[in-house]
Order: structure tokens, then C-alpha cells, then sequence
């Protein structure tokens, strides 16, 4: 497991309030995770968890059931 600072990039509509946020993910860091295949092929289904007693959110592949 790696760690990294990163920031969260504000998003906003066309009257100037935040409605989101992003992160950069790269490429090498996504394939590695398993986030996109290899071949870039198909998408890989994702989800995303969000954990407000520990302050996290994580995305990860989607389980299989």
C-alpha cells in the first residue's frame, strides 16, 4: 500500500457554487488497481464506499456475486 497527498479539485456550476469534487487518478496507478483492464477493452464496474466514521471513501472493483 502506497500513500500520496493529494488534493480535491472544486467543480462548479454555471452560477459559481461547488457541486462536486474530483481526483486525478493516473493511469498506471488505475491499471494497477485493477480499476481499468490491461487492454482498455471493457470498463471495469466500480463502486464506490463511503465510510464517514473513518473518514474515507474508497473505490474499488465491483464484487462479484
Amino acid at each position: 500500500m502506497k500513500s500520496k497527498p493529494i488534493r480535491l479539485s472544486k467543480k462548479k456550476n454555471g452560477k459559481g457554487y461547488v457541486t462536486s469534487y474530483s481526483v486525478n487518478i493516473g493511469t498506471a496507478e488505475a491499471r494497477e488497481c485493477g480499476l481499468i483492464p490491461p487492454n482498455d477493452d471493457e470498463p471495469v464496474e466500480l463502486e464506490k464506499i463511503i465510510d464517514s466514521e473513518h473518514h474515507r471513501i474508497i473505490i474499488q472493483p465491483k464484487a462479484t456475486d
